[in-house]
């Protein structure tokens, strides 16, 4: 990803000073990151937030944090309740305008229209004359004193409530325009609940001015966060997203178009402040805290992120969908090695006109070992439980005893080679009368008898050409994860996301790295039993 220009050069000195100016914001709070961090993001990118969440969970705590972030920013806070007036919010009429000018002018002067910062508890508490104004300060910015209308500086509008609007209010247009929407429970972790317990009361002091957010940064990064490109590949995943919202959640979690292109411009500013000139998929994650509307739809869009994370960031479906292709192939070749391979057993010949019943298990030309026969597995498998990570190769069995045997489901006496130990061992036969061993999964893996006659070239070659092509488009597989998995970390020091969700990318990887690393071992010890089974067995 490269790097930006040098016109946006103050990017990367913010995304320096970001990490400082969040440990400086959540000291003495706990467990309050994610709420800061999305915070700050909606801060920078002139959003508003709503906190959701019980009494007495620090939502008042972190608007006012939150106010620290900018240098000597207005403020401007006020907590809501059904007897609020709009002269309490947007500033008392001035009787002497009224007096002289006759003009219906209010004193604005440290209320909500000259305040950069806004905090306004028990939001919907407010009466209709107050939130009808609030709409249009919020949607645009503006002011209308009088016959003129003012803009008003209102950086980060910060909203706080207890419960969710109710329905058929007329509250949804309010609500829509609130961006950032966090829920915020109580301190969980019991490390933590006790070091809040033994805190004292929490400073509210000024931060240093070398971290703080200046006016003239703030309006420059305006602009610089809308040449933020959106690649075509970042939509796709959008537009996927959004279909997957309308087929699942519409009844539930209406996103309006207003909506959607204000998150856009959410995971844009993320992509600036992180140094990128464009958006990777990991911003995308952040819609998660945008686009719900109530709890149900706040927990299925987290299940709906999380396996965005895990299968769609970067490209592990697809990856994982050409791994389980060669995987089928390989299964496949293995049925047509066992085919031939596989020792097999036969009924029992005619006496008298009747057929005796039973198998017999014909041992002629295993090689002799004494009173022993050997049997090679068609392919390495775990066969004690005591020791599953044990991968065996060739079973002793006593000679006498095996050409007796019956599958009646009684386990068999063997060894395993290199070890004196002696091991019960499940012999089973399937329907075309191959004989096979019970793994610790209860899977049978193909028994080849050792002696039997070496297999012909002619038979060998098509099997090791296409172990040789699963092998090459195995390999190829590998450059394409690797490559992933290079670009997640170049791009996984992500200011706004917290680790639980960098984990779940993780963790997509781990599998992937595992199952392939796996079928690739498995090529290649094909490969040498192929060449065993070209020679005398």
């Amino acid at each position: 990803m490269p790097l930006l220009s040098q016109k946006s050069h103050s990017a990367n000195a913010i995304a320096e000073r970001l990490p400082r100016l969040l440990a400086a914001l959540g000291e003495g709070l706990y467990e309050r990151q994610d709420a800061l961090r999305l915070g700050l993001l909606a801060a920078l990118s002139g959003e508003s937030v709503f906190l959701l969440g019980p009494p007495g969970i620090a939502k008042s705590l972190i608007a006012r944090r939150l106010k620290l972030a900018f240098h000597e920013a207005r403020h401007f806070e006020y907590l809501m309740t059904r007897f609020s007036t709009p002269e309490e919010v947007f500033g008392p009429l001035s009787i002497q305008a009224l007096k002289d000018e006759g003009k219906y002018l209010r004193l604005t002067a440290g209320y909500l229209p000259e305040a950069e910062v806004v905090f306004l508890d028990e939001i919907w508490k407010a009466g209709p004359a107050i939130l009808n104004t609030l709409l249009t300060a919020i949607n645009e910015r503006q002011f209308r004193n009088g016959d003129s209308q003012h803009p008003i500086p209102m950086r980060l509008l910060v909203t706080a409530s207890n419960e969710l609007p109710a329905p058929d209010s007329g509250l949804e247009a309010l609500y829509d325009r609130m961006l950032v929407r966090i829920w915020l429970d109580r301190v969980q972790e019991k490390a933590n609940f006790q070091a809040m317990l033994a805190s004292e009361g929490q400073s509210h002091q000024n931060l240093p001015a070398s971290v703080q957010i200046r006016s003239d940064e703030y309006l420059a990064w305006q602009g610089q966060i809308d040449e933020v490109r959106l690649p075509d590949g970042c939509f796709e995943l959008i537009y996927q997203l959004r279909q997957q919202l309308d087929s699942q959640l519409a009844h539930s979690c209406y996103v309006s178009d207003r909506r959607w292109k204000k998150a856009v411009r959410l995971i844009k500013a993320s992509a600036f402040f992180n140094g990128r000139e464009e958006v990777v998929p990991l911003d995308l994650l952040l819609f998660k805290d945008c686009l719900w509307h109530d709890e149900a739809s706040r927990e299925a869009l987290q299940e709906m992120l999380g396996e965005f994370a895990r299968l769609h960031c970067y490209r592990q479906l697809a990856l994982t969908r050409q791994l389980l292709e060669l995987k089928e192939r390989f299964r496949l070749l293995q049925g047509e090695m066992a085919q031939r391979l596989a020792h097999k057993a036969r009924q029992r010949q005619q006496w008298f006109g009747r057929r005796a019943r039973g198998i017999a298990l014909p041992l002629t030309g295993a090689q002799p070992f004494g009173k022993q026969v050997h049997l090679h597995l068609l392919y390495p498998a775990a066969l004690g439980a005591e020791d599953p990570t044990r991968l065996t190769e060739t079973l002793a069995f006593d000679r006498h005893r095996l050409a007796h045997w019956h599958p009646t489901g009684e386990k068999l006496v063997g060894w395993h080679l290199g070890s004196p130990a002696e091991g019960h061992y499940e012999l089973v036969l399937d329907d075309q009368l191959r004989l096979g061993v019970l793994d610790v999964q209860r899977q049978s893996v193909p028994l080849v008898l050792v002696g039997q006659q070496p297999l012909p070239a002619v038979v060998l070659a098509p099997w090791r050409q296409t172990l040789e092509e699963l092998s090459g488009q195995l390999e190829t597989l590998s450059q394409d994860l690797r490559r992933q998995r290079s670009l997640y970390e170049r791009q996984q020091n992500h200011l706004f996301l917290g680790q639980e969700w960098l984990q779940k990318v993780e963790e997509s990887f781990f599998v992937l790295a595992r199952d392939l690393g796996q079928l690739q071992g498995d090529a290649r010890s094909w490969h040498a039993r192929l060449a065993l089974f070209g020679e005398r067995v």
